[in-house]
């Protein structure tokens, strides 16, 4: 499977793993079967309903072109509120992030739904999917226009699963200087201890826990794989309810 090299600030190397074609054509005909879904839905209840043996054309179109409006949207919306995530995208565990990992803007979801049209409808997905061939890092035009890509987020959604059973009501906050880190640190640094843990590269976990002691300003007791778990342990305990 391809792979996503990113160098964070910390100047630690870690890895994503992109989505697979298979998993993004997959994705890609859940979410258009729903679509064609809501389509047929929406027809049907005005057919039954009369409104489309009315004599007045303008207004049955500008109707039917209201109704449509969800499914026009519907990647645009879903991946904007759903973090880079659509229903499809969600089931089969990939979302589209930034080139560098990160979260991508509404701007880039915008780019990557007007491509479709390029990408998807006028080449019937030829050009997406020879893009995602051949390019690096698994891109189709609609990426490349947006710096975007797409990944796999398994691990990570395992990880998250075992942090929050291995937290208890009793958890004792060991640092309660994590109140300075964001959601977004927190997740940078679960995402790299991760990694390292996964290619058993304890440089990475040493050059991370003393990284985290130079942001939170403390000189940690711990060895450095019981540290960083600490800290994202903490600060979940901390932020459980908010």
């Amino acid at each position: 499977m391809n792979k996503l090299y990113i160098n964070t600030p910390q100047n630690v190397k870690f890895e994503y793993k992109l989505a697979s074609l298979g998993a993004r054509v997959l994705a890609f005909a859940i979410d258009y079967g729903i679509i064609m879904t809501y389509f047929i839905f929406t027809f049907l209840l005005l057919a039954f309903s009369g409104f489309l043996d009315r004599k007045d054309n303008w207004l049955i179109m500008g109707m039917v072109s209201f109704a449509s409006l969800p499914a026009i949207f519907y990647t645009l919306i879903l991946e904007t509120a759903m973090e880079g995530q659509t229903i499809g995208k969600r089931l089969m565990k990939i979302k589209v992030v930034k080139i560098d990992g990160t979260r991508a803007t509404f701007y880039q979801y915008f780019i990557r739904w007007i491509s479709n049209t390029v990408d998807v409808f006028l080449s019937m997905g030829g050009l997406g999917i020879l893009s995602i061939i051949l390019t690096k890092n698994s891109q189709r035009l609609g990426d490349l226009a947006a710096d975007t890509t797409v990944i796999n987020v398994k691990e990570d959604l395992k990880l998250k699963m075992t942090l929050f059973e291995e937290i208890t009501a009793e958890h004792q906050v060991t640092y309660p200087e994590v109140v300075g880190l964001t959601d977004q640190d927190v997740n940078q640094i679960k995402e790299i201890f991760e990694v390292a843990k996964s290619r058993k590269n304890y440089g990475i976990v040493v050059a991370l826990a003393t990284r985290v002691e130079i942001l939170l300003g403390i000189k940690s007791q711990f060895a450095p794989e019981d540290f960083i778990p600490l800290i994202i342990q903490d600060h979940y305990y901390l932020y459980r309810d908010k």
